[in-house]
């Protein structure tokens, strides 16, 4: 993409009503302008990386009678270990993660220590003293047949409650998750063919200035890390890379567009005011 292209967000096409009832998130549960409907794709969303690996962290809670955790809150090595083994992430490479730890701590396993978040801060694992405990409901969610309520909390949790800059730590703290709505409804729109991270920044962000401060652009690598690479997590987005296939993944770019299981589960009660052609 040139550096020169500028895109229309998809936004705009929406009217006030239809912004605010994107963002006025409650406490708890999603803004007025989103619902879930993960009954319609029960059997795709018992396969959803992130609601997987939560089986995985509640089973082995409520197997030994807790987790035991580190001073800092963090589940022990072994723990982190046998579910580093279990868990399937997206675009995340195990073998060299292990190359360049001899141990694992639980902030090396990525997939392990959003999971651990994730459940925690949707109230279904819960600390008592130096154990982590899977709650009753956490429990209940084990149930083969509660794998759509399982991905409504964790979809909720993620998006709305963790906050995702924690991961990366680029300098504009909670950018775009803080109108994470708009973008989800603007991927809606404007994510159903290939784009890359910039691109779908310009797309389906709401712009901050204080990006037109920073040293270097992080809009789209925030993008990139606080809402595509979570929605993966999901299966709501998939990505792939460009270029030469001889070529280290993490020299070519990435790629990214909505999955079919995002139309089926993730739905919206706005309108769009006024007719127009193509977002983008």
């Amino acid at each position: 993409m040139a550096a020169e292209t500028h895109l229309i967000p998809a936004w705009r096409l929406l009217d006030r009503e239809g912004l605010h009832a994107l963002v006025g998130a409650p406490r708890r549960g999603l803004p007025e302008g989103i619902f879930l409907t993960p009954n319609r794709a029960r059997h795709e969303i018992s396969a959803v990386p992130l609601v997987m690996a939560a089986r995985q962290v509640i089973e082995r809670a409520a197997a030994q009678g807790g987790l035991p955790l580190t001073a800092a809150g963090a589940l022990s090595r072994a723990d982190t270990r046998a579910l580093f083994d279990l868990i399937d992430w997206p675009d995340y490479a195990k073998n060299e993660v292990l190359a360049v730890n001899r141990v694992l701590n639980e902030a090396d396993a990525l997939p392990v220590h959003v999971t651990r978040i994730v459940l925690q801060m949707a109230g279904l694992l819960r600390r008592r003293g130096k154990m982590l405990i899977a709650t009753k409901k956490a429990q209940a969610l084990l149930d083969p047949n509660a794998s759509a309520d399982l991905f409504a909390f964790l979809f909720e949790a993620t998006l709305w409650r963790v906050s995702l800059s924690y991961f990366d730590r680029f300098p504009v703290e909670h950018w775009p998750q803080d109108h994470i709505g708009i973008v989800l409804w603007c991927l809606s729109a404007a994510a159903n063919n290939w784009l890359d991270a910039d691109m779908l920044a310009q797309v389906c962000t709401v712009r901050d200035e204080r990006l037109d401060h920073t040293v270097r652009d992080f809009s789209g690598p925030a993008m990139r890390s606080r809402v595509l690479r979570p929605l993966t997590w999901f299966g709501l987005m998939e990505m792939a890379r460009r270029d030469d296939e001889v070529q280290a993944d993490w020299m070519r770019p990435a790629v990214y567009r909505k999955t079919a299981l995002f139309d089926a589960v993730v739905g919206f009660k706005v309108k769009v005011p006024v007719r127009t052609g193509a977002v983008h």
